[in-house]
């Protein structure tokens, strides 16, 4: 053959023509086909040793895990997927709940964080002025950073302390346990401090004196509200950070975790035209989410809502909200004072802490309107002593007050790696003389799911007191009943809570670890 026909040939034969004449098959179909029979073998490996298939029907397993195995082998992931999201309490809920924190996952990540002072002013617009721009942006990321991941890790409370040798500690309060998550130096984080402060409409130079403040995150669909508290120690400056729960609007009874028997109790309270419905417990304890489902109860657009609140954690629609602020010298007591005069139902007090906010609400309960509100105490003993020390009658509160509701908040197992509880002879004696299932309790173990916790997410143990009759009528004119509730009252509101909690222990919700380091 002549050179130019030569020429001709090699022209004509592209690298694409020469890759279909050197490949005849599809390499995708080739690697779809080699996944397809590893998995038809692992299937029948799987059956090999798998107790779900009878030996006299392994055969036929075999030959259609050969055919179609990777059909097979999806349906019965699924199927252990269900199995275990309902293996729980609620089995619907637990999906519904998965769901969500899918949901919520989703939205968190998606788009980068902001963050707002209360007029909609951006941090970078408040504080990133400076000669030094490279090392204010980075301050910046670090800000936004440490708020992300506070999202991210469903924290409650963001607190940032000094330390010896120059450092900063950054924890998070998750689930109601402190983790540290970062230690940055005390220069890198003075500049954070300075950050949050201006974004918080806080005073930048002032060091020692305590200040409030609060800022708005935005990342994705997400809106987050946080409240800022600043004091002076010993070794510098620190900041407490609350994240508000901006879901307390969408909880109901249900969701909060009470029984059956709480459930219909506090919604018969809710039903009544009058009397005062008082939240007990410590902070963290969960008051405010309740107070907010207990909202959820009523039809709002039929009776008239009014709530006080510091701060406002969640709207709540066709109600009328108002925040206390008391620089403008607008307090609980005033406030109440002139919400009786715009015609209330239902008058929702987000917090007592003195004599006059006390008798204005439970006078408002006296006298033909619902009350919800919270106090802050260990039990609904202390809840009883704790209005008396402040100035409160016995014939008011005996005619005020309806329902005592004491509650805490104990992390729930993760249902991934939880673990059948290792029961010492002793403790299997005791429950069986008390009657106690322990067949279905747990321990924490930890994974990557639970961020090796054993742990994730909250529920409510609760101990209801209904003021009956017969107790208005001691709390009145019993003085003896006074003094033993001041004696006893606190052990025995103690020994209901942990009696509501071993139920939740009986359950597989939570462990006997976690009621003990809660109720004690």
């Amino acid at each position: 053959m002549c050179a130019p026909c030569l020429i001709g040939v090699f022209t004509a034969l592209r690298p694409q023509h020469i890759l279909s004449v050197a490949l005849p098959f599809s390499p995708v179909r080739m690697l779809a086909l080699i996944v397809w029979v590893y998995m038809c073998v692992y299937l029948v490996q799987y059956f090999q040793f798998s107790p779900l298939v009878p030996k006299r029907f392994k055969p036929i397993a075999y030959v259609t895990g050969l055919l179609i195995g990777p059909l097979l082998l999806f349906v019965l992931v699924t199927i252990d997927v269900a199995r275990k999201a309902l293996s729980g309490s609620n089995g619907l809920e637990a999906v519904k709940r998965h769901f969500d924190d899918l949901r919520h996952a989703a939205s968190t990540t998606s788009g980068p964080l902001h963050l707002f002072d209360s007029s909609g002013r951006s941090i970078d617009q408040i504080y990133g002025h400076g000669e030094n721009k490279r090392l204010v942006g980075s301050v910046l990321r670090l800000t936004e950073e440490i708020v992300s991941e506070a999202l991210d890790r469903r924290a409650s409370d963001i607190l940032i302390d000094p330390r010896e040798k120059g450092i900063y500690t950054v924890r998070l309060r998750i689930d109601g346990v402190l983790t540290t998550v970062h230690e940055i130096p005390t220069v890198t984080c003075k500049a954070v401090l300075n950050s949050i402060k201006a974004v918080s409409n806080m005073d930048i130079s002032e060091k020692r004196r305590p200040q409030d403040g609060a800022f708005v995150a935005r990342k994705g669909d997400l809106n987050a509200s946080f409240r800022v508290a600043a004091a002076g120690t010993l070794l510098g400056e620190k900041l407490s950070i609350r994240v508000l729960n901006q879901n307390a609007g969408s909880f109901r009874l249900k969701d909060v975790g009470v029984t059956k028997k709480q459930h219909a109790m506090l919604h018969d309270a809710v039903k009544q035209p009058s009397g005062m419905i008082l939240l007990c417990g410590p902070t963290g304890s969960g008051k405010t989410t309740t107070l907010y489902a207990l909202l959820n109860e009523i039809d709002r657009s039929t009776r008239n809502v009014i709530t006080v609140e510091d701060p406002i954690e969640a709207v709540l629609p066709n109600a009328s909200q108002i925040e206390v602020n008391p620089k403008a010298d607008i307090t609980f007591a005033k406030v109440l004072r002139s919400i009786l005069r715009q015609d209330p139902d239902v008058i929702c007090v987000g917090e007592i802490r003195d004599e006059e906010t006390a008798e204005i609400a439970l006078r408002a309960a006296q006298t033909g309107h619902l009350v919800f509100a919270t106090i802050h105490c260990d039990s609904n003993a202390a809840a009883i002593i704790r209005l008396l020390d402040l100035g409160i009658s016995p014939n008011l509160m005996a005619s005020g007050l309806s329902l005592l509701f004491s509650q805490r908040l104990v992390r729930r197992l993760c249902d991934r790696c939880k673990r059948e509880a290792r029961l010492s002879d002793a403790l299997i004696r005791e429950f069986e003389a008390k009657g106690i299932t322990y067949s279905h309790m747990y321990d924490a173990v930890g994974c990557s799911h639970c961020n090796r916790t054993g742990y994730l997410g909250r529920t409510a143990i609760c101990d209801p007191m209904q003021i009956t009759d017969d107790i208005k009528i001691e709390i009145a004119e019993n003085r003896p009943f006074m003094t033993d509730l001041r004696n006893t009252g606190a052990k025995q509101g103690k020994v209901h809570l942990r009696k509501e909690g071993l139920k939740k222990v009986a359950s597989g919700i939570t462990s006997l670890a976690e009621i003990k380091r809660v109720v004690g």
